[in-house]
């Protein structure tokens, strides 16, 4: 098994419930660190979900969470396997950036 640490994913959250990350064929991911930073001045919601494969979503964060202009939040540890994916939106597109870092075991 080989272990690779890295940032599984970034970008900006969309209006609409997308997939930033999904676990690749054959492999496990432990997802370490969800960051969430607000580029802007107003708050703005937002929602971070798991969903196995082949699942139903659930949220990692609170509902609608509120994320203040210029704040940053930080959820820990998630277990992927494969297939596996977090998906995210936001109340306004290209408003909230994210970082998804972790480890890859394939």
């Amino acid at each position: 098994m080989t272990s690779a640490i890295k940032s599984l994913a970034d970008g900006q959250l969309g209006s609409t419930k997308a997939t930033l990350y999904t676990a690749p064929a054959a492999t496990q991911a432990i997802v370490k660190l969800v960051k969430l930073t607000n580029t802007t001045t107003s708050t703005v919601k937002c929602n971070i979900y798991f969903k196995a494969s082949g699942g139903t979503s659930r949220r990692i964060i609170p509902y609608d969470m509120e994320l203040e202009g210029q704040a940053s939040f930080k959820s820990d540890s998630e277990t992927l396997e494969a297939g596996d994916i977090i998906e995210g939106d936001a109340s306004a597109a290209t408003s909230i950036d994210y970082v998804i870092s972790g480890i890859e075991n394939s």
